[in-house]
């Protein structure tokens, strides 16, 4: 019996005798029959498939911690982009999804109740943070160099590769925009997307770009030959890794269960392989009040930071 499989049996245990504390009898106890759905964003034509098999083994594990408290998981749901996945957890199609910042409250602010409570650590970091890189041979030393450059980002929908940057850009007085926006500021940065990290890597040192953006693990991971060949600039404010958030209508009883199950799932040798495998991810921790604060408080920044 693995210690997960133990835990949830515990917790059963306490329900029978009277013992377990609100939390824990919410947890075990969770409505016979029902079927929870976890989603998840594959924006290119090719990325359904990959979802399917990095996500279908954590889809897994989550049906066999949770059959304990007679909660079934569905099939995981694959959506095409933000307001797809934001229509399905209005319509209930959803119940909870596993994203960054960025797109946790653009979900959030979209469905008036997507609620964060779990933090994800990722390859060990609780926190990230944006790194600005450029050629080393580059004259651009900080963030106001990049007045009328090209930025090579990654994705529209990413937090450390688009959202913290553009930020940051607007806190040091300047505006991102498309970069084959016509009529734009000629003082604004203009951005690219490459979307993929190795690839804006690349671009930059091709002089598609003037300079590129990703988060520290991204650089870190970068093969040596291309990060000797730039340097960072800058870098931002640090941010969560990553939440795991529930829609608001889900009732407290799965949702406990399902975090109960999440929490532990780093504490034998199968949950860790799940984990990894979904994105290199080390484990789950609960967001703590403080933390939870400091998450909706990235909210006017990312969403809707300031015109200039």
């Amino acid at each position: 019996m693995n210690t997960r499989t133990a835990s949830t049996l515990v917790l059963l245990g306490l329900l029978a005798t009277g013992s377990a504390g609100p939390e824990a009898r919410a947890a075990a106890s969770a409505a016979p029959g029902l079927t929870v759905h976890f989603g998840v964003i594959a924006e290119d034509p090719n990325e359904p498939d990959r979802m399917f098999n990095v996500y279908s083994p954590f889809v897994g594990e989550l049906r066999r911690g949770l059959a304990p408290a007679g909660v079934a998981v569905g099939e995981l749901v694959i959506a095409r982009d933000l307001h797809d996945l934001s229509q399905r957890l209005d319509r209930g199609e959803v119940d909870f999804v596993l994203e960054t910042v960025f797109p946790t409250l653009a979900l959030r602010e979209r469905t008036h109740g997507l609620d964060p409570t779990l933090l994800v650590v990722r390859r060990g970091q609780r926190e990230y943070r944006s790194v600005f890189f450029t050629r080393r041979a580059s004259p651009i030393r900080r963030l106001e160099d990049l007045r009328g450059r090209t930025l090579v980002l990654q994705a529209l929908r990413s937090t450390s590769a688009f959202a913290l940057p553009r930020a940051e850009l607007a806190r040091a007085g300047l505006r991102l925009v498309p970069a084959d926006e016509p009529d734009a500021d000629t003082e604004a940065v203009r951005y690219r997307l490459a979307l993929a990290e190795v690839n804006q890597a690349v671009w930059v040192l091709r002089q598609k770009g003037d300079a590129g953006a990703f988060n520290d693990s991204d650089w870190q991971a970068l093969p040596e030959k291309l990060r000797t060949q730039l340097r960072i600039f800058e870098r931002s404010r640090p941010i969560q890794r990553g939440l795991v958030a529930f829609r608001s209508g889900l009732a407290a009883a799965p949702r406990l269960a399902i975090e109960q199950v999440l929490l532990g799932l780093h504490q034998d040798a199968a949950g860790r392989a799940v984990l990894a495998r979904a994105r290199e991810t080390t484990r789950f921790e609960r967001l703590t009040p403080k933390e939870r604060e400091a998450v909706l408080g990235w909210a006017p920044l990312l969403l809707h930071p300031p015109a200039r």
